[in-house]
């Protein structure tokens, strides 16, 4: 396989996107032998041509300085595998261009925003990608056993899952990298004699202070924080504390990460950690197919931030706009809900009809999930056993996507674009890799996505809609309402009703499970089964009902739990609406795009889904089969008992 991707990539942001290939870079640098390409954390990546003399630090100052008036980190002299990372003492020092020692002459600069270790496994995942390509880095065929295992112990160490036996290990393999290739210098060695401490941080203090690193990163109040409590108010959980026009703190033992404080920032004094960058270098990464999957509730509100209606679908210019970043395929969530639904539906059958665990919680949002083993870990086992659509979605790419495209699955890289922070939380979860793979390798949320399009100069509005990918890019009505509060229970019951009787549901639409109402139940007739179903919105409304059942009080067979105020559609990591009759207007405009949308598919039922029926001929089998439970089913309780 040739790598076609970019060689160097950037945006306004700092990172990626030049779509300067590897022949483009060798032929504007070779113009001049002062010619360096420039990009990273600068404002003004591009060519520039070095005086004689120049050191660094003014090499960056001709780039337009460090973005954001940020410190600088470090730089990497060359691109991968050549050349020299550079620290802060190098700075004042003339850059030797011997330090160019490939052909292209390329500066990657990084800034106290950059995580080292993310940095690290770019590198290392890039100088493997090239090494598979055909004729490229031959000599380098007698390092990739240590090459492999020093970006396993950089994932282990992103993810807190190391110590400091490992940082030893690290730095073993990199030596015998050096000696074997006979290098006079070895990047990943530099990283590690200066960058020692970061790298110790994240292994000791499970803490990454870029807050690159999901695994280590929790929603956080910032010195930004003006002690307005705008946060405190609208967290369903009481998990923020703090005195008047006082910095405000969370309690991570009670927080749900949900996003509402975020949302609800007027000064922007709270972050949840950003994925982007990770995003953008897996983009340039060598042989990295990249799949991305959008939540049905991103295309009803991501065009606000472009200056459309709320509500105004704009799922198609979405499609074209990932395509335009350089993504490989881009599918909706949608179809992986009618795939939730298939299952959860007939596992809510299976509980009603043999006697399982009742009343059956729907588990597709993460914050009520972690709320519940948090608060009543006595009651996970009335969870469904279903990952959510997005942790569905992610096993079937690294499973049959990789199958279909005849990829290994380790090259695949899977991203979502979510309108919640908790969805970040819930692809990092340890069990979450039933493929072998992690499901989900990162999330972007609406708000990060359109940041991104904006910083990559695509002009959003302009775009010429596509459509999404096939297979799986079919999906129905009943995917599409699951961004809205009673969407899950209406698109069950649509299938458990025709499962059931084998007769046509008599009404699609089902009015009784809609509404804003914190709490609302209804009984409805399938068959001879009277089954009575509720509907939840907000953790605050779950706990009395919780109490209930505690109690044996409650008499129900099914609940959905949404921990935000109308569902998905008003998540933590859409676009910000301040102004309450703003926010009031664009929640009722999503809402009602979502249930038009639904209603103008010619499919509005998950089990008549083509490739539905498709994916379980050909790969699945069967709902709750061997095959989809050990991919589409989990365990939830990170409690014991």
């Amino acid at each position: 396989m040739t790598n076609m991707k970019p060689t160097m990539i950037h945006s306004d942001r700092g990172s990626v996107f030049s779509v300067f290939s590897e022949e483009e870079l060798k032929n504007m640098t070779n113009n001049s032998k002062r010619n360096v390409a420039i990009c990273g954390r600068i404002n003004n990546s591009g060519i520039v041509d070095v005086p004689e003399g120049a050191t660094l630090a003014e090499i960056i100052e001709l780039a337009g300085g460090i973005l954001d008036k940020r410190d600088f980190k470090g730089a990497h002299v060359g691109v991968p595998p050549y050349g020299r990372f550079l620290s802060k003492e190098d700075l004042d020092k003339e850059l030797d261009f011997d330090l160019f020692d490939n052909y292209i002459r390329a500066i990657n600069v990084l800034s106290e925003e950059d995580c080292i270790v993310q940095y690290a496994k770019f590198y290392t995942d890039s100088v493997i990608g090239l090494m598979q390509n055909e004729g490229s880095l031959k000599d380098y065929a007698k390092v990739q056993e240590p090459l492999e295992k020093i970006w396993q112990i950089l994932d282990r160490i992103s993810k807190g899952r190391s110590n400091m036996r490992d940082l030893y290990i690290l730095r073993s393999l990199a030596e015998e990298v050096k000696e074997e290739l006979n290098q006079k210098h070895n990047i990943m060695e530099e990283i590690i004699e200066n960058y020692y401490d970061e790298i110790k941080e994240h292994i000791e203090d499970d803490r990454c202070y870029t807050m690159q690193c999901n695994n280590l990163i929790k929603l956080t109040i910032t010195e930004k924080c003006i002690g307005c409590g705008i946060c405190q108010r609208v967290c369903p959980v009481d998990c923020i504390a703090g005195e008047k026009k006082e910095q405000r703190r969370i309690d991570y033992n009670r927080c749900t990460h949900c996003g509402r404080c975020l949302s609800a920032c007027p000064v922007d004094a709270i972050t949840a950690g950003d994925n982007t960058l990770k995003f953008i270098r897996d983009l340039s990464t060598p042989n990295k197919l990249v799949i991305t999957q959008m939540a049905p509730a991103v295309r009803v509100a991501i065009g606000e931030a472009f200056g459309f209606e709320a509500g105004d679908n704009v799922e198609h210019k979405l499609a074209a706009g990932l395509r335009k970043l350089g993504v490989d395929y881009v599918f909706d969530t949608s179809w992986a809900a009618d795939l939730t639904i298939m299952e959860e539906g007939n596992e809510l059958i299976k509980r009603v009809t043999e006697g399982g665990t009742l009343p059956m919680f729907t588990s597709c949002c993460p914050a009520w999930v972690k709320f519940l083993e948090t608060n009543f870990p006595e009651l996970t086992d009335h969870l469904s056993s279903c990952k959510s659509p997005q942790q569905m979605a992610g096993a079937v790419f690294k499973t049959y996507g990789a199958k279909v495209n005849k990829i290994d699955a380790k090259d695949i890289y899977s991203i979502s674009i979510m309108p919640c922070t908790c969805k970040k939380f819930e692809c990092d979860r340890p069990e979450m890799d039933s493929s072998g793979y992690r499901d989900v390798d990162a999330v972007l949320t609406t708000r990060e996505l359109a940041y991104l399009i904006k910083d990559a100069g695509i002009d959003f509005n302009s775009l010429e809609e596509i459509p999404f990918e096939s297979p799986l890019g079919v999906y129905t009505g009943a995917g599409t309402i699951f961004g809205v509060t009673g969407g899950v229970m209406e698109a069950a019951l649509r299938t458990a009703y025709e499962v059931i009787t084998g007769e046509e549901i008599p009404s699609i639409d089902i009015p009784a499970v809609r509404g804003r109402d914190g709490f609302r139940t209804t009984e409805v007739q399938i068959g001879e089964l009277t089954l009575k179903v509720g509907v939840v919105t907000g953790l605050k409304n779950v706990v009395p009902i919780l109490e209930d059942l505690k109690s044996g009080k409650l008499d129900l067979h099914f609940i959905e739990v949404m921990t935000c105020p109308v569902g998905c559609v008003s998540g933590g990591g859409q676009p910000k609406l301040l102004l309450e009759e703003y926010r009031e207007t664009a929640y009722d405009n999503r809402i009602k795009a979502t249930y038009t949308h639904d209603a103008n598919l010619p499919l509005r039922k998950s089990h008549t889904n083509p490739e539905i029926t498709k994916i379980y001929s050909k790969f699945l089998k069967e709902p709750l089969g061997k095959v989809s439970h050990s991919l589409l089913h989990t365990k939830y309780c990170i409690k014991n008992k």
